[in-house]
């Protein structure tokens, strides 16, 4: 038996025990069709579950992805059932924990907190995504709040942001306004998520994170309203909803002392930009997200330009102190220590390596040592639980963290 083999084997049979759940997402997000002919492919990687979207039939090009849209466009049942009954169909094994994306910022409508319209569109569709999940056997979704619209010159920022005062439509009103009616729109979402599936896993890309680690005012961070949203689902939400935050500012993260120390705030000083403290202590778990290929762009940007695969693992295409992010040692260390601390997931994103495509399904650009890494990884985390990247003390515990 190989030791990719048994790897696997051990990593399928301790993953449903309890222990932490590991997830893919990157450029090589697949959909329903995807899934549908190449998963038998996909779970031979050492994963969980992955991120998917749903690519709707017969409505405009520019609309066929659901999860791009949930802000600017309100779709009927009729149009993505074809799509819900293709995912329904797809032989999952070993991917339980699989998650439908959801951006909540829309790339070219603005999405007001104040505006009942245009929230009535997100929600709606929101009861869409949870109608999805449920009859497509999906885990919950990964909720994706960052606004990728174009950016202002002025400041750099997205010109369409609903988590951004700057942004908002109403200038006289307060910033104690928009952060009551961010609170609304997090419990109305999270009511008629209950709704139709109350059982779901509510994985944020960020949630308390960014906000926490700004030094400025919330009134003038890019997602200083969204602490108060996430706020409103955990007082909303069902007992047995989840809500993770899965702390994207770890995505360079590849020493136990840093995930500790990220560990540490989330559970100390990040609660201060919470209004239900107790809720926030009870409710919300901790994961963490780990970039595979960190920081990539700027040197890959001549080899995409050119249309050719950068060598995003070659250390030296990176300045020296980043040179370890993409040693498979450390990438290593980084996984097993975030699934040693984690509350319950921690995600693997990327971009120029692929996990799967449609042209080569079992991957391309990758590096076999860092699926090897993970593997290990993975391994390692369960036969050490708790001592490879033991959580700091803490003045309380969560109950059920796991």
């Amino acid at each position: 038996m190989t030791h990719s083999l048994a790897a696997s084997l051990l990593i399928l049979s301790l993953a449903l025990t309890g222990c932490a759940h590991l997830i893919e997402w990157g450029w090589d997000e697949p959909d329903q069709t995807f899934l549908t002919t190449h998963v038998a492919m996909m779970e031979r990687k050492p994963f969980d579950g992955v991120v998917l979207h749903l690519t709707v039939p017969d409505v405009a090009p520019d609309l066929a992805n659901f999860s791009w849209h949930l802000a600017d466009h309100r779709y009927q049942w009729d149009d993505l059932q074809p799509a819900v009954e293709e995912l329904k169909a797809v032989p999952f094994r070993r991917f339980q924990h699989n998650f439908l994306r959801v951006n909540l910022n829309s790339t070219d409508r603005p999405l007001d907190l104040l505006d009942d319209s245009a929230w009535e569109t997100l929600l709606a569709n929101l009861r869409l995504a949870a109608r999805i999940a449920r009859d497509g056997g999906l885990r919950g979704f990964m909720v994706d709040p960052e606004a990728y619209a174009a950016r202002d010159p002025e400041d750099g920022r997205p010109r369409l942001n609903a988590f951004d005062y700057s942004r908002r439509a109403v200038r006289e009103a307060s910033f104690e306004i928009y952060r009551s009616a961010a609170f609304q729109r997090g419990g109305q979402a999270a009511a008629i998520l209950g709704d139709t599936a109350p059982d779901l896993v509510l994985l944020f890309a960020f949630a308390y994170s960014f906000p926490c680690y700004s030094s400025k005012p919330q009134g003038e961070q890019a997602y200083g309203l969204l602490p108060a949203f996430v706020d409103g689902i955990l007082v909303a939400k069902p007992r047995v909803m989840m809500v993770v935050e899965g702390h994207e500012p770890s995505y360079p993260y590849r020493h136990c002392h840093q995930f500790q120390e990220a560990y540490r705030r989330l559970r100390a000083e990040c609660r201060r930009l919470s209004s239900v403290p107790q809720r926030y202590d009870d409710e919300l778990r901790i994961g963490f997200g780990i970039w595979l290929d960190n920081e990539s762009g700027k040197p890959c940007e001549p080899h995409r330009k050119e249309g050719r695969p950068c060598p995003w693992a070659d250390p030296t295409l990176y300045p020296e102190d980043a040179r370890h992010r993409v040693d498979p040692m450390g990438f290593e260390g980084a996984v097993a220590s975030a699934l040693d601390i984690t509350d319950r997931y921690v995600w693997i994103y990327s971009e120029e390596p692929k996990w799967w495509t449609s042209a080569r399904p079992d991957g391309e650009n990758l590096p076999p040592e860092f699926t090897e890494a993970i593997e290990q990884a993975r391994v390692i985390a369960i036969i050490q639980r708790g001592s490879i990247c033991p959580r700091p003390s803490l003045t309380f515990s969560p109950e059920g963290r796991r």
